[in-house]
C-alpha cells in the first residue's frame, strides 16, 4: 500500500447525515446571514445568523469558530471564514478545507459534512487571477485537496513517549461532501488524488536519511511502480559508470554503502502512449551534509528535505497514474548522498559528466546540479521529449530573492513558462521567472575544465544553479528542447504552521506539475 500519512476519507453526499459529528460552512467577510445556505437544518441555521449578528463570526480568511448545538444528538457547527468576496478564489477553498481538517482533528471529530459555499461560474484560481477553474466542479476540487492536504499526518516515527490521546488526535476522519453526485463526484475524486499524490511526496520526504538512501528510495519507486503499473528502471553506480555519468558518480562518491541511483519511472497513457513524453526531473539528494565544503551544524537534519524535488515526481507520478491521463510522462529522481568520508569527492576535483562536458568542482555543497546535469542530458538524449522540467532545492540565492512564498523558475522557452505559470496558478503554487542571459552562463565557465559548479564570489547566486543546468540541455538553435529548471528551496519545506501546510515538507511542486501535465494531455 502507497503511503500517503492522510488522515482523511473524502466523499460525496446528497444531504447532511443525521448521525455526523459536525456540519462546516464557510462565510464571507462582511456577512450579515446565512443566505448562501437555503438548505442548512434549523438549528445549524439559527445558531449561524445569531454567531454572524453577534460579530463573533466576521468571515476573516481561515477564521475558524466551533460552536456545540444542544439536541439529543449534540453536534458542532464549525464555521470558516473566507475573506473578502471580491478575492474569493479556488485558493481561498484550498485553504478553508485544511483548516476544517486541522479542527475536526484538534477537535476529535470523527465526522464532518461539509457544505460548499455558492461559487460563480468564472471562479478564478487565485485572487486577480485570469481564466477560471469550471465553476463548481474546480471549487470543489480545490476544497478536497485542502481537506487531504490539510489531514496530512506524518506518525512513522512515533513512538511510545507519546501521550495515548495524542494518538487519538490521530484516528482517520470521514468527510462527506454535500451536492450531487453527478455534478461534483468527479471533481472530490480528482481532489482526492491530487492531494494523496502530494502527501505521499510529504510522507517520503520526511523519511530521515538513516530510512531514506538512494537505493532504498529505489524500492519505493519500484513499490509504486508495481502497485500503479508503471515502467521502472534503475541505473546503479556500475551502470552509470559505464555511461560516464561522472557528476552523480562524484556527489556520491562519499556514501560507499549506500550509493546512487538514478531512477525511472514511465507512464503511458492509453491515448497519449505514442506521443513524445513529458519529462519531469528530481532532485533526490537524500542527505545534504555538504561534503568537504560542510554545512554549518545549525539545522544541518532538515536536509533531509533535499530530495524533495525527487519526491514531487514521486507524487506527480501517482497522480497521473491514478487519474489515468491520456499522456506519455517519464520521470527521473537523480538520488544521492553528500557526505563525508575518505572517499568523497573534493574541492579542485574535475568531473567528466554524461554528455562530455568537464565541470571543475569549486564548492562541493553545491551538489545539487551536478546529478541533474546527468538526469537532464542523459534523460533528453534516451526519451526525446517533448519538453523538460525539473526541480530542485538548488540554491540559498532564491529564498534571499524571493523569500519563501513562490519558487523561482528559469527556462529557455517562453511559451513553456506561460503554461507552468497558469497550472502554477491553478495550483495555488507561486512560481517567478528568473533570468539566465549569455553573462550568467559565462560566470560557469572554468579555467582547467569547461564549467565550474560554483561561480565566483557568490554573483548571481539564484541563477547559477539554472545558468549550469543549460549546459546539459539542447539551449537553443533548431534542436532546442522546451525546458524550464523550477528552484523550490524556499518552498519544499516550512519550519512554521501555513494554512496549508504543518511544520515539514509540504510536497510543493505536485499540484503545479500535475495540472501542467493535465493541460498538455488536454491539447493531444
Amino acid at each position: 500500500m502507497i503511503p500517503t500519512s492522510t488522515r482523511a476519507n473524502v466523499k460525496t453526499v446528497k444531504s447532511i447525515p443525521a448521525s455526523v459529528d459536525a456540519v462546516a460552512v464557510f462565510v464571507h467577510k462582511p456577512s450579515k446571514s446565512a443566505t448562501s445556505y437555503p438548505s442548512l437544518p434549523q438549528a445549524e441555521q439559527e445558531t449561524l445568523d445569531r454567531l454572524i449578528a453577534s460579530g463573533v463570526v466576521i468571515g476573516k480568511s481561515n477564521d475558524l469558530t466551533v460552536h456545540l448545538l444542544e439536541g439529543k444528538t449534540p453536534r458542532r457547527l464549525v464555521v470558516v471564514g473566507l475573506g473578502n468576496v471580491e478575492k474569493f478564489s479556488a485558493e481561498c477553498l484550498r485553504e478553508a478545507g485544511a483548516a476544517v481538517a486541522r479542527a475536526a482533528a484538534k477537535h476529535r471529530l470523527p465526522s464532518v459534512a461539509i457544505s460548499p459555499p455558492a461559487v460563480p461560474a468564472d471562479f478564478p484560481p487565485v485572487p486577480g487571477a485570469k481564466g477560471d477553474v469550471s465553476g463548481i466542479a474546480g471549487a470543489i476540487e480545490a476544497l478536497v485537496e485542502g481537506i487531504v492536504v490539510g489531514s496530512f499526518d506524518y506518525q512513522e516515527y512515533r513512538g511510545t513517549a507519546r501521550k495515548s490521546s495524542e494518538n487519538e488526535q490521530s484516528r482517520t476522519i470521514e468527510f462527506s461532501i454535500i451536492g450531487d453526485a453527478k455534478q461534483i463526484g468527479d471533481a472530490v475524486d480528482r481532489g482526492r488524488i491530487i492531494g494523496e499524490g502530494q502527501n505521499f511526496a510529504r510522507t517520503i520526504a520526511s523519511r530521515p536519511g538513516n530510512n531514506i538512501n538512494p537505493p532504498s528510495l529505489a524500492k519505493v519507486a519500484q513499490q509504486l511502480a508495481a502497485e500503479l503499473k508503471l515502467s521502472c528502471r534503475i541505473l546503479d553506480e556500475k551502470e552509470m559508470k559505464r555511461l560516464g555519468m561522472g557528476g552523480i558518480l562524484g556527489v556520491g562518491s562519499g556514501s560507499t554503502n549506500t550509493p546512487p541511483r538514478m531512477i525511472v519511472l514511465e507512464y503511458r497513457g492509453s491515448r497519449g502512449s505514442k506521443d513524445r513524453p513529458l519529462l519531469v526531473v528530481g532532485k533526490s539528494i537524500t542527505f545534504d551534509s555538504g561534503g568537504i565544503s560542510i554545512k554549518p551544524a545549525d539545522k544541518m537534519g532538515r536536509m533531509i528535505y533535499d530530495k524533495s524535488g525527487g519526491m514531487a515526481v514521486l507524487g506527480l507520478m501517482y497522480a497521473v497514474a491514478k487519474l489515468k491521463l491520456p499522456v506519455h510522462l517519464v520521470g527521473i529522481l537523480a538520488s544521492a548522498e553528500n557526505i563525508l568520508s575518505a572517499t568523497s569527492y573534493r574541492p579542485g576535483d574535475i568531473l567528466h559528466m554524461y554528455n562530455g562536458v568537464t565541470v571543475d568542482v569549486t564548492n562541493t555543497d553545491a551538489e545539487g546540479r551536478l546529478v541533474l546535469g546527468d538526469a537532464l542530458a542523459w534523460g533528453i538524449e534516451t526519451y526525446r521529449p517533448a519538453a523538460v522540467v525539473d526541480l530542485a532545492t538548488l540554491t540559498g540565492g532564491v529564498v534571499i530573492a524571493l523569500g519563501k512564498a513562490m519558487a523561482g523558475v528559469m527556462s529557455n522557452n517562453d511559451q513553456l513558462v506561460d503554461e507552468l505559470t497558469i497550472a502554477s496558478q491553478r495550483a495555488g503554487e507561486k512560481i517567478w521567472r528568473l533570468p539566465i542571459w549569455d553573462e550568467h552562463r559565462q560566470l560557469m565557465k572554468g579555467d582547467s575544465a569547461d564549467l565550474v559548479n560554483s561561480g565566483p564570489a557568490r554573483d548571481a547566486s539564484p541563477l547559477q544553479g539554472g545558468a549550469f543546468l543549460s549546459y546539459f540541455v539542447p539551449w537553443e538553435g533548431k534542436d532546442a528542447v522546451p525546458w524550464a529548471h523550477i528552484d523550490i528551496a524556499g518552498v519544499a519545506d516550512t519550519e512554521k504552521e501555513l494554512p496549508l501546510y504543518a511544520r515539514g515538507s509540504t510536497g510543493w511542486g505536485v499540484r503545479t506539475m500535475v495540472e501542467w501535465v493535465r493541460a498538455r494531455a488536454s491539447r493531444q
